[in-house]
């Protein structure tokens, strides 16, 4: 083991320290473009990724890990460097020991006293170490998932990239962004056997607190440690706010080395440019948490920056967390046991065993021909709820689409977002329970964020089986256009008219990262073949025999930096055929206003929308991770106040105030239902339409 690899570990279990961020990030920053092997610059442009390096030493980094996440084979063969994998990764290990020496000559770095108190200017507290990453490659070798037949060359991948990096001499490995525990453990085994210094193995499970093959990440983490990894952790996918769930679900074991890297936050599109959301005060607090729970090792994974680091590391300083081990005895928290109810320290089990992940209760019934769990109830029982209402199943389009509801007064449209699971039950109660409070339909998201979900097609089947209008969302990620035509086709021929055409989310960090995203055209584009679909004219330009009778829906987003901007963009969807639009979650009663002012001069329909806040936690959630919504400091104030018990009722209390200022300017209402909980939804449709008759504030010319 190395002098610097010895420090640095002897410091992770008995204090906190703080790594570096992304990579990546920076060097597009810098111009790299983005589908640029980065790895590779290493070697060709060895001073962008040194100027990286120190930028996150100078921020307070103690260690750093070299630019090799995709330096195996498999990754490298996509640009035909696949026989470069000694060189490269030997080239990542020199650029990194040049920036930590380089940083300790200009004093941003301590040798091994550092000053009179042992610490350095960037707080380091022993030399900055260097790690050598070695990133998942089941999602380039399998992406359906691992079999005997990979598991071979799979381990000598792993084993030629450990080889060039330990002959280089880096102080440790990092293994990370591991979805599947199987693999984790096979890139495990393979490296062990080659070094006695310090492996830090990170998942990166697609949902929270279960990894990809179907193992509790508790479950998971007992594995790695059996198996010969000195630290365990947690990187990239969830973002800050998953990551941190998922710990709180794990029972804590003493002495036991916890890391944490998250992103910053969500994958999201800007204008055309991929950002992420969550900014380095957000990233700091979480952090902190991390810490406080009694991570050990914290750092920064995709979208993070200098800027994260120093603001992470100034807020465990703050804390006197750096240095020394965070919380009570044994560096953690004094409460004796985790979120789970197991006691600390509690024996897990011998034996860990990799299998399918279920997807509830339903997942375990076999199919017979019957109906989905609990469909055939929930429609019986809704069937006819809607007469009066206009709303009729069949193939013709409804009688009184929502646009001229909307027209003719108030209308409520509530999003209700298809389960992750098998078992529809409670969805088709909460559906029917939302429209026997009034709501006029039901919108279904199309696997928002890219997580995987019940095909909206096929429940808003159901939702007309059971008397209850549907409005689909249809995404512009999933389908090519030969897929996107004979999906909308198919909700034609089932009667489904409404539909609300967006981009989608990127797949990247969805449930299946691996997944392609595959963006044919633009939401504006789709926009203009499926109103050419509504004259009877198909994508390809050949007449069809019958016309179809979409409405169509787009989306408005006015949480950005340029105003005008996004309504000029706006404006470009109405151009192109839509004939209303629905607004992200409003938070900000002054935003009303601003939006009808500017949407007046279309002359369509705008559906306002407003979300119930459930907690302290979901509100932060809401405004550092989720793309497209900001909370006004003032509401993130009220629910931080509010204790828990308390909190849904503040949420529904400021979700209220915000639907009377909607209500003063617009007649369309959008209600989004947040974690299925339709009992908060279905009080605020209840709220809107004792307020039906409430009429529309008049707008004075603008001076």
């Amino acid at each position: 083991m190395t002098q610097a690899g010895r420090s640095w570990w002897e410091r992770a279990r008995a204090g906190v320290l703080v790594g570096d961020g992304a990579m990546a990030t920076q060097l597009h920053q810098m111009g790299v473009p983005i589908r640029a092997c980065c790895e590779a610059l290493c070697v060709s442009r060895p001073e962008l990724v040194e100027r990286v390096h120190r930028a996150y030493l100078v921020a307070g980094s103690d260690w750093i890990q070299t630019n090799t996440f995709g330096g195996h084979r498999a990754a490298l063969a996509r640009y035909g460097m696949e026989d470069q994998v000694r060189e490269i990764n030997r080239a990542a290990v020199r650029v990194a020991r040049q920036a930590v020496e380089r940083a300790a000559e200009t004093g941003a770095d301590v040798d091994t006293g550092g000053g009179a108190d042992g610490i350095d200017r960037a707080g380091r507290t022993g030399p900055a170490a260097v790690l050598g990453t070695i990133g998942s490659a089941l999602d380039l070798v399998a992406p359906g998932g691992m079999e005997a037949r990979h598991r071979a060359w799979l381990r000598g991948l792993f084993e030629e990239q450990a080889e060039a990096l330990l002959a280089a001499g880096v102080d440790g490995l990092l293994l990370e962004t591991f979805p599947a525990l199987d693999e984790l453990l096979l890139a495990l085994d393979a490296v062990r056997r080659l070094t006695d210094r310090p492996v830090l193995a990170h998942l990166s499970p697609d949902a929270v607190g279960v990894t990809r093959d179907g193992v509790p990440v508790r479950e998971a983490f007992t594995a790695l440690l059996r198996a010969g990894a000195d630290g365990v952790g947690l990187n990239c996918r969830l973002g800050p706010n998953g990551v941190l769930r998922t710990y709180e679900g794990v029972a804590r074991q003493p002495g036991v080395v916890y890391s944490a890297a998250p992103n910053a936050g969500m994958l999201h599109l800007v204008d055309g440019d991929i950002a992420y959301t969550g900014d380095p005060d957000y990233f700091a607090a979480v952090g902190a948490q991390l810490v406080h729970w009694g991570v050990r090792v914290v750092a920064g994974c995709c979208g993070t920056t200098p800027a994260h680091i120093r603001k992470l590391k100034e807020r465990l300083q703050a804390a006197g967390w750096l240095g020394v081990a965070a919380g009570g005895r044994d560096g953690f928290p004094p409460e004796a046991a985790g979120p789970d109810g197991a006691p600390e320290g509690s024996k897990a089990p011998d034996r860990v065993q990799v299998r399918a992940r279920q997807s509830g209760a339903g997942a375990e019934e076999e199919w017979r021909g019957q109906s989905p769990a609990g469909a055939g109830d929930a429609a019986a029982a809704g069937r006819g709820e809607a007469e009066g209402r206009g709303v009729h199943a069949g193939p013709g389009a409804p009688a009184g689409s929502l646009v001229e509801r909307a027209n003719r007064g108030r209308t409520v449209v509530v999003e209700l977002d298809p389960p992750r699971t098998l078992d529809i039950r409670r969805y088709l109660e909460g559906a029917i329970a939302l429209q026997r409070a009034g709501a006029d339909a039901i919108t279904l998201a199309d696997n928002s964020l890219g997580q995987v979900r019940v095909s909206n097609m096929a429940v808003a089947s159901l939702l007309k089986q059971a008397g209850v209008e549907p409005l689909v969302h249809v995404t512009c990620r999933d389908r090519n256009l030969i897929g996107q035509q004979s999906h909308l086709m198919g909700l034609h021929v089932l009667g489904i008219h409404h539909v609300l055409l967006v981009t989608g989310d990127p797949s990247r960090f969805g449930d299946l990262p691996g997944a392609t995203s595959v963006y044919d055209v633009s939401s504006i584009e789709l926009t203009k073949m499926v109103k050419r679909l509504n004259q009877g004219i198909a994508f390809s330009g050949q007449p069809m025999k019958h016309p179809s009778r979409f409405v169509v829906g787009t989306s408005f987003n006015p949480h950005v930096a340029n105003f005008e901007k996004a309504i000029d963009r706006l404006r470009r969807k109405l151009d192109a055929g839509a004939d209303f639009v629905m607004t992200q979650p409003v938070f900000d009663v002054r935003m009303f206003e601003c939006i009808a002012r500017a949407a007046e001069p279309f002359g369509v329909p705008v559906f306002a929308g407003v979300m119930p806040l459930t907690s302290a936690r979901n509100a932060r959630f809401l405004h550092h991770e989720v793309p497209g919504i900001r909370i006004p400091d003032e509401i993130l104030g009220r629910m931080e106040a509010a204790s828990p018990e308390a909190a849904a009722e503040e949420g529904l209390s400021i979700a209220e105030t915000l639907l009377d200022e909607a209500m003063r300017c617009f007649n369309g209402i959008y209600l989004v239902t947040p974690f299925l909980r339709y009992d908060l939804t279905v009080r605020l449709v209840q709220f809107v339409r004792a307020r039906a008759d409430a009429p529309l504030a008049p707008r004075a010319a603008e001076a």
